[in-house]
């Protein structure tokens, strides 16, 4: 066990964060504070160097700037008062930090905090499934780093570490995942000896657990920054808010005339879309600081995804908890030739609002070549081949079965591409012709299928099929299919994916790929 400044404790032991945790976690708002209390100072400064207007029409105004002059023209007075500030926030800062303790022990780990109102929270190690890493601004520059605990649950199944230094943080997640059985997150070290053998270093990890840093495992892409800013810009808000400003000048260019009357018709409308564009804006810059500097490492049974600008984050995705994969493709990126890939991990909770999951987004933004190399690393059992064709194809070619011909009336435009096939391994589902989406599960995977029919589907003869994931944002579900065909289908992938779990579980070595080691855990998901 490392030292720093003192000794570090054991896990098992009652430990404080850093001391500096209480002014980080409300550091927003003390800065808010600090900097209204300092241009009320600099402004009381000006003003009674020289003269002017008192300034404000109310009397609450005019009070408090005579109250602040009674500081001015008493310095004593004005230094007591500023301790007095200062040893309020240092003594706060203070309790919040003493009663603020962690440690793991009795097979949980457990963080008590608050000396008003008291909170204890205890987590089982056996309903961890990550540990990360994060580093917002403010942690950055003190050198600080929050550990963040996932585990199976819902919407507050986070546990927060905030803040521990930076190599502490590191080595205090190493212990977790060692603690918490979580060899998939870490590979180990592989060493060849003088006489060609082979070694595990990672084999004692339990006795001696291993530093995690940031830069573990082999680097496979990085995402530029300003690709990255581009996609960000090509994105259904801005593109609505172009269309829009793009109206504006034509109804204002059809109703004036001249051009300079239109502009001058166009600028009195565009406050009506400020609220819209403030909104965008804001969501937009929040998703490139977010995301920027993503890159993607490979730890041989893990990938490591690090990204942010401003609040840097290292999330892990255990190859063997993936359940499905998918790539998407915007219509607004297809001149571009970029996708976006994203997965559904067994026990990571899924916000159905859309696009910023950390844990389900594998690769914000890449090319088509980018894409395939990152779901065959996911999953080596996949076909580049296979994975091209679903991106790129249409009809029947390769295997494919397509919904039926009826469904054009429900999908006139993408019924002769949407489809389904069928591999030793694993269902592959294609959707969309502007918009392109391609799903993948392994058959060991499916957890359960469904057959659905709606009331126009009744009357076409025609049923969907879906087969049944953790939560995600990666769907497999073929729609419209003929109804005896959709029959077959469900038939038979439901004895393949019995099958499959059944080779899973008798036939797995430890030299197997891990994608096909685990069948879909169900505990995950209570």
């Amino acid at each position: 066990m490392s030292t720093s400044a003192g000794r570090d404790l054991e896990l098992h032991e009652w430990q404080h964060l850093h001391p500096l945790s209480p002014f980080l976690r409300f550091g927003v708002a003390g800065i808010a504070v600090l900097g209204y209390a300092a241009t009320q100072f600099v402004d009381d400064i000006f003003r009674s160097l020289g003269g002017g207007d008192s300034g404000g029409d109310d009397g609450t105004d005019q009070g408090l700037r005579e109250g602040l002059g009674v500081l001015f023209d008493h310095s004593l007075i004005a230094g007591a008062v500023l301790l007095t500030v200062l040893g309020v926030v240092g003594l706060l800062g203070w309790l919040s930090w003493r009663f603020a303790k962690f440690r793991v022990a009795d097979g949980q780990i457990e963080f008590r905090k608050g000396w008003i109102f008291r909170e204890h929270r205890q987590v089982p190690l056996e309903r961890v499934q990550a540990i990360e890493i994060s580093r917002p601004l403010l942690a950055q520059i003190t050198g600080l780093s929050q550990v963040i605990v996932q585990s199976a649950g819902g919407g507050d199944s986070q546990l927060k570490l905030a803040f521990l230094s930076a190599g502490r943080a590191d080595q205090v997640r190493g212990e977790l995942l060692a603690l918490a059985g979580r060899r998939d997150e870490a590979a180990p070290a592989r060493s060849v000896g003088a006489d060609g053998v082979t070694d595990d270093v990672g084999a004692q990890a339990l006795d001696q657990p291993r530093s995690f840093g940031t830069d573990e495992g082999r680097e496979v892409l990085r995402v530029p920054n300003s690709r990255l800013f581009v996609a960000t810009i090509l994105h259904g808000g801005t593109i609505f808010l172009g269309v829009m400003a793009l109206l504006a000048g034509s109804v204002a260019l059809a109703a004036y005339g001249s051009r300079f009357e239109a502009l001058t018709g166009a600028a009195i409308a565009l406050p009506a879309l400020g609220p819209i564009a403030f909104g965008i804006a804001v969501n937009r810059v929040g998703e490139l600081l977010k995301h920027g500097n993503f890159h993607l490492a490979d730890t041989g049974t893990s990938v490591r995804i690090q990204h942010g600008l401003t609040d840097k984050r290292t999330t892990t995705v255990p190859l063997h908890r993936i359940q499905a994969v998918g790539m998407v493709q915007p219509l607004w990126w297809r001149p571009l030739g970029w996708w976006r890939v994203k997965v559904n991990v067994a026990g990571i909770a899924h916000d159905s609002a859309g696009d910023d999951d950390d844990e389900t987004t594998v690769l914000r933004v890449g090319t088509l070549d980018q894409a395939l190399d990152v779901l065959i690393l996911l999953d080596p059992a996949l076909s580049e081949a296979d994975l091209r064709r679903a991106a790129l194809g249409d009809g029947t070619d390769g295997g494919w079965t397509l919904v039926s011909p009826r469904a054009r009336r429900f999908d006139w435009l993408s019924w002769r591409r949407s489809g389904f096939a069928v591999s030793p391994h694993s269902v592959m589902v294609r959707a969309g012709r502007l918009s392109r989406r391609v799903s993948v599960m392994p058959h060991a995977r499916v957890q359960s299928l469904t057959l659905a029919q709606g009331p126009l589907d009744r009357r076409l003869d025609l049923a969907g099929v879906t087969l049944v994931s953790t939560p995600g944002p990666v769907d497999v579900m073929v729609p419209h299919l003929d109804l005896q065909t959709a029959t077959e289908f469900l038939r038979d992938e439901a004895a393949r994916a019995r099958d499959a779990r059944q080779m899973s579980r008798t036939a797995c070595t430890s030299d197997d790929l891990p994608s096909q080691l685990v069948t879909p855990d169900i505990h995950d998901e209570r």
